[in-house]
C-alpha cells in the first residue's frame, strides 16, 4: 500500500470514528437545544451537523463525477436528530469504502468538477480529499464546542486524531486488513457502549473509560489554559 492510500484510509476511518463519538454525545441533548441558535457559523448544533452532511454529499457526488448545481450549504436536510444520525452513518460508510478503493495512481490524477455556481475546476484528487477531511475537522470542532456548551465541557468527547490512532493497534501475525476503530453504539447498547472491532485488531484501553454503561461519552482529558494548548 502506498503512503497516500494509507493516509486517506486512516483519515476516512478517523472521520467515521470522530463523527460517531460526536453524535453519541449530541444524542444526549434535548431537541430544542440542538436547534437553538447559539451564534455558530451555521447557527445551531443541528445546523452545523446538517452542513457537514450537505457538503459531504456534495463532494461525494463530485467524486462520482457528478456536479449538482445550486446546492445550498445551509440547507437542513434532517430536522429530526435520529434521521440525521442515520444519514451520517451511511455517508461515513460510503467515504470509508471509497477511500479503501483508491489506488496511488488514482490519487495522483485530476478530478474535474464544477462548483455549485457552475464554475469548472480541476485539482489532483488527493488535494480534494485533503480539503474534504480538513473541512470536516473544521466544522466538527465548532460542533464539539456547541456540545460542550450544552452538556458541559467534562461531557464533550475526545476527538483528537492521536487519540484515534492510539485507540487501535494491529495484532502482530493477525489477519491483515485496515485498522478498524471502535464505534460507539446507541445509548441503549447495554453494558458496553464500545463495539468490539473485528478479529485481527485490538483496542487499547484508552477508550474503555471514555464511555459509561449508559453510553454517555465523557472526556477524561484535563483542559489546560488556552495559552498552553499544544496538541
Amino acid at each position: 500500500m502506498g503512503p497516500r492510500q494509507e493516509h486517506f484510509r486512516m483519515m476516512a476511518l478517523y472521520n467515521q470514528w470522530a463523527n460517531g463519538r460526536l453524535y453519541a454525545a449530541a444524542g444526549q441533548i434535548a431537541p430544542e437545544s440542538l436547534a437553538e441558535d447559539r451564534g455558530a457559523f451555521f447557527g445551531s448544533l443541528l445546523g452545523t451537523l446538517n452542513h457537514l452532511l450537505v457538503t459531504d454529499r456534495l463532494w461525494m457526488s463530485r467524486l462520482d463525477e457528478e456536479s449538482p448545481p445550486g446546492t445550498r450549504l445551509d440547507e437542513v436536510l434532517h430536522h429530526d436528530f435520529d434521521d440525521l444520525r442515520a444519514a451520517r452513518l451511511v455517508q461515513d460508510r460510503k467515504l470509508v469504502d471509497y477511500a479503501h478503493g483508491l489506488s496511488e495512481k488514482r490519487l495522483a490524477e485530476s478530478l474535474d468538477y464544477a462548483t455549485s455556481s457552475g464554475a469548472p475546476h480541476s485539482q489532483p484528487l488527493h488535494h480534494v480529499l485533503a480539503h474534504l477531511f480538513n473541512h470536516q475537522t473544521h466544522h466538527r470542532g465548532q460542533a464539539h464546542h456547541l456540545v460542550g456548551m450544552a452538556l458541559g465541557r467534562d461531557k464533550a468527547p475526545v476527538l483528537d486524531l492521536l487519540a484515534f490512532q492510539r485507540s487501535t493497534v494491529l495484532v502482530p501475525g493477525a489477519v491483515s486488513g485496515p485498522i478498524s476503530p471502535p464505534r460507539l453504539l446507541p445509548d441503549d447498547a447495554g453494558a458496553s457502549a464500545v463495539e468490539t472491532p473485528p478479529i485481527g485488531h485490538v483496542v487499547i484501553d484508552a477508550y474503555a473509560e471514555a464511555a459509561d454503561p449508559a453510553g454517555e461519552v465523557r472526556s477524561t482529558k484535563r483542559v489546560p489554559a488556552p495559552d498552553s494548548l499544544g496538541g
